[in-house]
């Protein structure tokens, strides 16, 4: 049981953790938008399942970095 237990623990700290990237992508300033998205990134990378939370996140990001570059 203990071993189900701490699995489930992981998914609900991702699942989190990926929540919180999704709002800081949101509410991002101009300036940190190429660190963010070098961290959803790895984030992604490194998780096992894909996420739509982060996908989400990195498209945000992304489409905000082409906005600011066409001006």
């Amino acid at each position: 049981m203990k071993f189900r237990k701490s699995s489930e623990n992981k998914i609900q700290e991702n699942q989190k953790k990926s929540k919180d990237l999704l709002k800081k992508a949101s509410n991002c300033k101009t300036e940190e938008l190429e660190n963010l998205l070098k961290l959803i990134e790895t984030t992604t990378v490194t998780s096992k399942d894909t996420d739509n939370d982060l996908l989400m996140a990195k498209t945000m990001v992304t489409s905000r970095l082409a906005s600011i570059r066409d001006k």
